[in-house]
């Protein structure tokens, strides 16, 4: 279905419907975050072993991306969407029966594959029907996201404190198959085309990354230094495997240039960043909340609202900010803004009252919530006007990269955390967003962001 054969009605509720799915998406990994304590005690889990259930979700993701991206190329992106709405619907149904760690943490791996399809399959589709103003439709992107930040922990303390744990999940559930039908209904597809599936390049890519991921998760729960150094070396050999395969007869594993083109670098590194410290503050600090101040789901999903509202407001304003400094000045800034937050967040737990720490807590996720809110919509802009953009395979590399900082993140709280040392967990994301920031390059000149995104067309 091309963009002149949709009408006007059906182009916009399918365009609140895709932005709907990506607040989903963002709403499966959050609504647990409020209730985090609550479930932990109620299936005998420890807070390391709590934590390996928000990040299994997230590994899972990392794993899939690529091969979600894939998929969305060769069968077509609606077919692909409404397939991981329906394992969605399904694993977190299952999910609300959980006994035990175990249980859990494989319906949240299988979460996370169903949510690892939701991104390039919404990117497909907005740029190919809403490719006139990328900068405002990558803005609102960013902005549902911030949505299902917002949703998510209030939601989630909400439901448990009123209905019991098991109803974050089964609620859940019921909003996925909601927006399955809307899949099926409203959304415009992108036509399947021909895209071979590089087996080796594809099975040594997942197996690195994997490898790597899981090394820091796996030191995140255990300590194990030797396992995870092991896990670290398998994930190098992968990698080094992989890169040598696309100089072989069989061809790259995708067109050369796309994943060294300097927009598609910067905005993968950004998202790659900003997810991590997303995944640290949306961890760390309902986790410091609980059990260092005893605030219940209730009090912390209302805190953490800060951090999710301050995302939505401030993703829309910075297509404008872009219009007028250019995407790297904009995402520079946001940067700066970040490391601020952050620094800000373990600052807010030294007051002395725990009024005031709840308080400079709110006021450092603010702060935090507008910096991601700017990083991840110019970051995505980026991406979209690179040719990468039409590549499903880059597309899920990007987003492998992008849930890769979700699942580090995770793991670093779950290392650094038990230390009880504050600073240090918020420290490490503020040392990555300084790389992050120095890498992006000078600040261009002031020239529009439609002749200049993140670097020059001349």
């Amino acid at each position: 279905m091309s963009p002149s054969t949709i009408t006007l009605e059906p182009r916009r509720s399918a365009y609140v419907a895709l932005l709907a799915c990506s607040t989903l998406g963002t709403l499966s990994s959050t609504i647990i975050s409020a209730p985090i304590n609550v479930i932990a005690h109620a299936i005998g889990a420890s807070p390391r072993g709590i934590v390996f259930a928000v990040s299994a979700f997230t590994l899972a993701m990392v794993v899939f991306a690529p091969v979600s991206g894939w998929m969305c190329q060769r069968f077509g992106s609606r077919r692909v969407l409404a397939g991981s709405l329906l394992l969605m619907v399904a694993a977190q149904a299952s999910a609300a029966f959980s006994q035990g760690l175990g249980f859990l943490v494989v319906m949240r791996a299988l979460q996370g594959i169903a949510c690892s399809a939701v991104p390039p399959a919404i990117q497909q589709v907005l740029g190919r029907h809403w490719a006139g103003n990328r900068a405002r439709v990558m803005a609102a992107w960013a902005a549902a996201i911030g949505v299902g930040q917002a949703l998510g922990p209030p939601l989630g303390g909400l439901v448990a404190d009123t209905l019991g744990w098991r109803w974050v999940f089964l609620t859940h559930a019921t909003l996925s198959a909601v927006l399955l039908v809307l899949c099926l209904t409203v959304v415009p597809d992108v036509p399947a085309s021909y895209a071979p599936l590089h087996v080796s390049g594809m099975a040594t890519l997942l197996v690195g990354i994997g490898a790597l991921v899981g090394s820091v998760s796996w030191l995140g729960q255990h300590g194990e230094v030797a396992v995870a150094a092991g896990m670290a070396a398998v994930g190098v050999l992968a990698l080094a495997v992989h890169s040598q395969l696309g100089r072989t007869s069989a061809g790259p594993f995708v067109p050369p240039g796309l994943l060294t083109e300097r927009r598609f670098v910067a905005s993968t590194m950004a998202a790659g960043t900003v997810m991590g410290c997303l995944g640290v503050a949306i961890v760390a600090t309902p986790l410091h909340l609980g059990r260092d101040l005893g605030l219940g789901p209730g009090h912390i999903g209302i805190t953490m609202l800060a951090l999710a509202l301050a995302m939505t407001l401030a993703a829309p304003l910075s297509s404008r900010v872009t219009e007028r400094f250019t995407a790297r000045r904009t995402l520079r800034g946001g940067l700066v803004l970040l490391a601020l937050g952050l620094l800000a967040l373990p600052l807010a737990a030294t007051a002395s009252e725990p009024g005031t720490v709840v308080t400079l807590t709110v006021a450092a996720l603010v702060l935090t919530g507008s910096a991601i809110g700017v990083v991840q919509a110019t970051s995505a802009l980026g991406l979209m006007t690179s040719p990468a953009a039409a590549d499903g395979v880059a597309l899920g590399l990007h987003n492998m990269l992008r849930f890769t900082g979700l699942a580090v993140g995770y793991s670093w709280v779950a290392i650094a955390y038990p230390t009880g040392n504050l600073s240090l967990v918020y420290g490490a994301p503020v040392a990555a967003v300084a790389l992050t920031w120095a890498m992006a390059g000078p600040s261009a000149t002031s020239r529009p962001a439609t002749e200049r995104v993140f670097h020059d067309h001349r």
